[in-house]
């Protein structure tokens, strides 16, 4: 008899023990809409705050669907919860792309300030490779160039409590060459590239515009400047977190 009452003590003894572990003040005091981790005795649930209400702790969750955005809500009584959790969202923008596929074209004006033209892909990740057709002085070329990818900044910063449209901007110093009939052969290149993108990051392609000078090694003042714009199809350094 004495054995079962002492369980039944150790039992409720344990469960204010672990009741207490959360400040119920601190959770009252997390603003709506951040995301936090809820640990029970049998699992663990990511999703994002709502309100204290009473002693249950209210959340949601969105879940994306073919049909559009499903919010899923969860109920968590205090006395279930042994720990909570304040997760800090990540900016899917930050550091390098780690794929892309793209493709575009535009214009370009010439040390002789004679316009031409030029379309093409560009392929890679960290470090791109640009395969392009053009016309310069009326002379076709083609022209295979090998760049870095650098993250410069990024213009309105990220703000994980909304889903923005955003610019992030590269620079990309590289070096090609240009084979064909007319000017160039070898080059040293300085582009920057401006690349609009979302928050939400779906699986679309994406407009950008791409700016650069380019410096034949054989007379360095006699290039070019080109501005080029096309679609993007990018995938993130830190795509598909929870």
């Amino acid at each position: 008899m004495k054995s079962c009452v002492f369980s039944v003590l150790l039992a409720s003894f344990s469960a204010a023990s672990v009741a207490q572990q959360v400040d119920w003040k601190w959770l009252q005091q997390i603003r709506f809409s951040t995301p936090i981790s809820v640990q029970t005795k049998d699992r663990k649930t990511g999703c994002r705050f709502e309100k204290v209400e009473g002693d249950q702790l209210l959340c949601y969750a969105n879940a994306q669907k073919t049909s559009g955005t499903n919010v899923s809500k969860f109920a968590f009584h205090r006395s279930d919860i042994r720990s909570v959790v304040v997760l800090t969202d990540y900016d899917d923008s930050k550091g390098f792309l780690t794929l892309m596929g793209a493709a575009g074209g535009g214009g370009a004006v010439d040390s002789a300030h004679q316009p031409d033209w030029f379309a093409g892909v560009k392929l890679g990740g960290p470090f791109s490779l640009d395969l392009q057709y053009d016309m310069l002085r009326g002379h076709s070329g083609f022209s295979i160039e090998g760049s870095p990818l650098i993250p410069i900044l990024r213009f309105p910063r990220f703000n994980p409590d909304e889903d923005r449209n955003f610019v992030k901007m590269y620079a990309e110093p590289g070096i090609g060459r240009r084979f064909g009939s007319g000017p160039f052969g070898g080059y040293s290149s300085a582009k920057v590239l401006f690349l609009f993108l979302s928050d939400s990051w779906p699986s679309r392609p994406y407009p950008y515009i791409e700016v650069q000078r380019r410096f034949p090694f054989s007379s360095p003042m006699d290039g070019d400047t080109r501005i080029a714009f096309g679609m993007m199809f990018a995938l993130c350094a830190h795509c598909g977190v929870d």
